[in-house]
C-alpha cells in the first residue's frame, strides 16, 4: 500500500496538537508506520474518524521499551514515575500467575514461559545432551528470566565491576565496583538483620525485599557442616569475600517469590501515562537512515498482523543478550557480513552478536541420602494446601538449594571461581536400580525442590573464558530461532576449573558430617565415560554433560568505540541515535554469581541516566552524527 498525498495533512493535524513533537521526524516516520502497518487501509480511507485520531494518538509514546524482564520492568517503573512521559512496555510472554510463586515449585520447566533456545553442535561440549546441544532457557514472561531463575540473589565481586574499567575511558570509571553499589542498594529492601549490619553495602527501603528463607531442613544443616569441616566459614557472598559457604538469600517476599514484574510493575500498572502489552512481538525498530535516528517499533500480537509505535524521545532494547541481537540484525545493525547475508539493509556496522558468554556447569556429581523415606501423594497436596492457606511449610523453600559453597581456586583475583550449587532431587528407585539411572534422570525433577533423596552438585563455573556468537536464523531471520554458537568449554582453561572444583567437592565424602549420615556418592550411568577413570573421566563427564546456566551475556557490550563495543558508558548504541540498550547484554564480561542482581542494578543505573539526560539536560546530550 501507498500512503497518499491527501493523507498527510489529516496525519500531520493529528500531531500538531501534540506538544513536544519535531513534525520533520514525525511525518516521513508516520508515512513509514502507516505503510508498513497491516492496519493501513483504515487511515488511508478515513483519516478524519474520531476512532482514527484515537488511534494514531494512542501508537505515540516518549519512551518504547521493548522486553518487560528483569530490567524492562525495572524501567517502566522509574520512567513512568515522570506523570508527563509517556511509556510503552512491550513484552512478547504472558503475565505471570500464582503457580509461579511458589518457591518450591522449579519454574525453569514451564515452557510456555520459556524461549527455549539451543546452542549449536560443537566438539567441546553438551556432547551427550539431545542433539549434542545445551538447552539454554530464559524467560519469555513479564518479569522475564526473574519468573525462571533460582531467584538467588548474588551481584558478583568488586573485582568484575572493576574489571569493567578501561584505561583511558572516562566514562567507564562509574561502572567500577564503588560507582555501582549505590544502584544496588537503591532497588533492595533487605530483610535478614545481621545482613543488614553491613550497611555498606546492603539497604532497606527498595522495592525488591530479598532474605533467607526460614525453613531448613537437617540435609541443609549437615552439608553446611561438611563445608565448614572443610574450612569455609558462614558469610554474606555479597560482601566482597573470595569463599564461602552461603545459605542464600532470595527474592521474596512472604515466602512468595518475588519477580521484578511483581515488586516493580504490578504497582504502578494504574498509572495513566504507562501502557503494557503482551504478547507483543517487535519484529523491527524503524530508524531514519539519512539522519540515524530511530523512529518507532513495528510490532505483532498475532503473526502476520503488524502494528507500529513511535518514540518521540527514545527506544530502549531489554529483551535479553539473545533476542537484542536477533531484533538489531532485523533493524540492520550489526556485523556488515551477517547483515548483508539476509539481504537486510545496513545501517551501522556494530559487533552486535559477538562476545556471547554463559556461565555453565555439569551433571553427574550427586551424592545419595539413604534414609529418606518416600513422599506420598497426600504429603505433597497437603504441603500445597498449607502454602496456599499461610505461605509456610516445605513449599515455601527451597530445600538443599539454599545452601552453596563459593570457591577461589586460582589467586589471579580476591574472587570466587566456581560456585558449588547444590540442588536436590526425588528419584523413585531402590539402590540397586540407582545403578541404572542416567545422568538426565538424576536432573529431571519429579517433585517440588523441597522432597529430595539425591543431591546434585552443580559446579558453577562463575567466569567463563570462552566466548561465542549470535546470528539470525538462516532458513527464518525473522521468527525462528537464533543460532547460539555458545562455544561452551572451548577455552581449556575453563574445562581446567571445573575439574579442580570436582575434587573439591568430592572431598565432602571424607568430612565426618558425610560418614557420621552415610551419604555415599551416586553410581550413576555415566556412559560414555564409565570406561575412564580419575580426572581423565571427569574431563569426559564435563564435555558430555555440559548444562547452559542460562545467564547470557556480553553481546551488546559497553566499551568506547564501535569497533569492539555495541553500546557506550551510558548504554547509548554507537552511531545511533535514540536508541539505548539496558539489560545483561551490556555486561562486558560476567559478574561472579547469577545475572538477576546485575540486571536490576543496570537498569537502575540506565534509568537514572536518562532521566538525567531529559531532565537536567533538556534532551540535548547526543551528539548529531
Amino acid at each position: 500500500m501507498i500512503v497518499g498525498t491527501d493523507v498527510i495533512p489529516s496525519i500531520s493535524s493529528y500531531f500538531a496538537v501534540l506538544p513536544g513533537v519535531n513534525m520533520s521526524k514525525v511525518l516521513p516516520t508516520c508515512v513509514l508506520l502507516l505503510a508498513t502497518s497491516a492496519n493501513a487501509d483504515l487511515f488511508s480511507k478515513a483519516t478524519r474518524t474520531k476512532a482514527d485520531e484515537r488511534d494514531l494518538r494512542n501508537s505515540v509514546f516518549d519512551f518504547i521499551i521493548i522486553g518487560g524482564g528483569t530490567a524492562g520492568c525495572v524501567l517502566a517503573n522509574r520512567l513512568s514515575a515522570i506523570s508527563d512521559w509517556k511509556v510503552l512496555l512491550l513484552e512478547a510472554g504472558i503475565d505471570e500467575n500464582i503457580d509461579y510463586d511458589i518457591p518450591g515449585v522449579p519454574t525453569k520447566e514451564y515452557r510456555p514461559i520459556l524461549w527455549n533456545y539451543r546452542s549449536e553442535r560443537n566438539g567441546y561440549s553438551c556432547l551427550s545432551r539431545p542433539g549434542g546441544s545445551c538447552e539454554i532457557k530464559t524467560g519469555k514472561v513479564l518479569g522475564g528470566s526473574s519468573v525462571t531463575n533460582d531467584m538467588k540473589y548474588t551481584r558478583g565481586s568488586k573485582a568484575d565491576y572493576d574489571g569493567w574499567h578501561s584505561t583511558g575511558a572516562l566514562g567507564s570509571l562509574d561502572w567500577k565496583f564503588d560507582g555501582v553499589i549505590e544502584h544496588f542498594k537503591s532497588v533492595e529492601d533487605n530483610g535478614d538483620y545481621d545482613v543488614l549490619m553491613n550497611s555498606h553495602y546492603h539497604a532497606r527501603g527498595g522495592e525488591m525485599h530479598v532474605q533467607r528463607f526460614k525453613h531448613a531442613d537437617r540435609y541443609m544443616e549437615i552439608f553446611t557442616a561438611a563445608f565448614t569441616e572443610m574450612g569455609l566459614r558462614t558469610l554474606d557472598i555479597n560482601t566482597n569475600i573470595q569463599e564461602a559457604v552461603v545459605n542464600n538469600q532470595f527474592a521474596i517476599s512472604n515466602n512468595t517469590r518475588l519477580s521484578t514484574n511483581s515488586a516493580f510493575l504490578k504497582p504502578v500498572r494504574h498509572r495513566k501515562n504507562l501502557q503494557v502489552v503482551t504478547g507483543a512481538y517487535v519484529t523491527k525498530i524503524v530508524i531514519d537512515k539519512q539522519e540515524k535516528n530511530v523512529d518507532g517499533v513495528i510490532y505483532e500480537v498475532e503473526k502476520g498482523k503488524e502494528r507500529p509505535a513511535y518514540a518521540k524521545r527514545e527506544i530502549i532494547l531489554a529483551a535479553g543478550a539473545i533476542n537484542n541481537v536477533r531484533l538489531l540484525h532485523l533493524s540492520g545493525i550489526g556485523p556488515k557480513a551477517d547483515i548483508k547475508k539476509h539481504n537486510i539493509t545496513l545501517i551501522v556496522d556494530l559487533p552486535v552478536g559477538q562476545n556471547y558468554q554463559d556461565q555453565v556447569t555439569i551433571g553427574g556429581l550427586a551424592f545419595v541420602l539413604n534414609d529418606v523415606p518416600v513422599v506420598t501423594e497426600a504429603e505433597v497436596i497437603n504441603d500445597f494446601k498449607t502454602w496456599f492457606q499461610n505461605r509456610s511449610g516445605p513449599l515455601a523453600s527451597r530445600g538443599i538449594a539454599q545452601v552453596s559453597a563459593f570457591i577461589q581456586l586460582y589467586e589471579n583475583f580476591n574472587a570466587p571461581d566456581v560456585e558449588l550449587a547444590l540442588e536436590g532431587n526425588f528419584i523413585r528407585s531402590d539402590k540397586f536400580m540407582l545403578t541404572n539411572v542416567s545422568v538426565h534422570a538424576a536432573e529431571e525433577t519429579n517433585l517440588p525442590l523441597s522432597y529430595y533423596n539425591l543431591v546434585n552438585i552443580n559446579p558453577v563455573l562463575l567466569r567463563p573464558k570462552s566466548r561465542g556468537k549470535v546470528m539470525l536464523n538462516k532458513r527464518n531471520p525473522k521468527y525462528g530461532r537464533p543460532v547460539v554458537q555458545a562455544n561452551f568449554l572451548k577455552e581449556s582453561e575453563d574445562l581446567d576449573t571445573l575439574v579442580d572444583s570436582i575434587d573439591i567437592a568430592l572431598q565432602l565424602l571424607e568430612t565426618k558430617e558425610f560418614k557420621k549420615t552415610d551419604i555415599k556418592f551416586a553410581p550413576l550411568d555415566l556412559f560414555p565415560c564409565d570406561r575412564l577413570s580419575n580426572r581423565d573421566q571427569w574431563n569426559c563427564i564435563a564435555r558430555h554433560y555440559t548444562k547452559a546456566m542460562s545467564n547470557p551475556v556480553g553481546t551488546c557490550r559497553m566499551g568506547e568505540n564501535s569497533t569492539n563495543s555495541v553500546v557506550d558508558y551510558q548504554l547509548r548504541v554507537h552511531g545511533i541515535e535514540g536508541l539505548r540498550i539496558i539489560d545483561a547484554s551490556v555486561m562486558p564480561t560476567h559478574a561472579r554469581g547469577g545475572i538477576f542482581a546485575p540486571t536490576m542494578m543496570i537498569a537502575e543505573k540506565g534509568a537514572k541516566m536518562i532521566i538525567k539526560d531529559w531532565k537536567e539536560n533538556n534532551g540535548h546530550y547526543y551528539n548529531r552524527r
